[in-house]
């Protein structure tokens, strides 16, 4: 009986994997190089895929179809409002964005990798503020022990409020 399951989930197997690549075997002809291009573009995605592309269709006759829809997709890529995202998610910048607006997108992104560091300060210093808060908090203490405590404590919620102040300032 296991045998027959397990003969009937390899066929299966063999089955979905030949549909898989049917699919993806589309001919150069029929494919949407416009809409492959702009999703490409729209991901960021650097031109090593077109070598892909061209071993599976070298006719090139989908090249400048496929760069055009690159392009369109790069516009909505390399816009400052998702650069300052990539940058804010620690995404790799790959340098695809063109040179006339390559500027305002590295500033965009460096003000979001800016603003991801300040977010890790952040909880950084929440849990040291969580912590001391436990301490203070401890019967046992001494009150020189719990004033030096509170001290610190105050210190650190003070440079929480800077952060915080900090990064709405980037962030707007």
């Amino acid at each position: 009986m296991r045998f027959v399951q397990m003969l009937i989930s390899a066929g299966t197997l063999i089955l979905l994997s030949a549909c898989a690549t049917q699919q993806e075997n589309v001919s150069c002809v029929q494919r949407d190089w416009y809409e492959l291009g702009r999703r490409d573009g729209a991901r960021g995605a650097t031109m090593d895929r077109m070598e892909i592309f061209e071993r599976e269709c070298p006719s090139k006759d989908w090249e400048t179809i496929y760069i055009n829809g690159r392009n369109a997709g790069l516009v909505d890529y390399c816009a400052p409002e998702n650069a300052f995202e990539l940058g804010r998610m620690g995404i790799a910048y790959l340098y695809v964005c063109p040179s006339t607006i390559e500027p305002a997108f590295l500033s965009a992104y460096r003000k979001g990798q800016h603003a991801r560091k300040l977010e890790m300060r952040a909880k950084e210093l929440d849990a040291r503020i969580n912590s001391l808060n436990e301490k203070v908090g401890q019967k046992f203490l001494d009150e020189i022990e719990r004033h030096k405590l509170t001290s610190e404590l105050e210190e650190l919620r003070q440079l929480r409020a800077r952060n915080t102040e900090e990064l709405n300032q980037i962030s707007k």
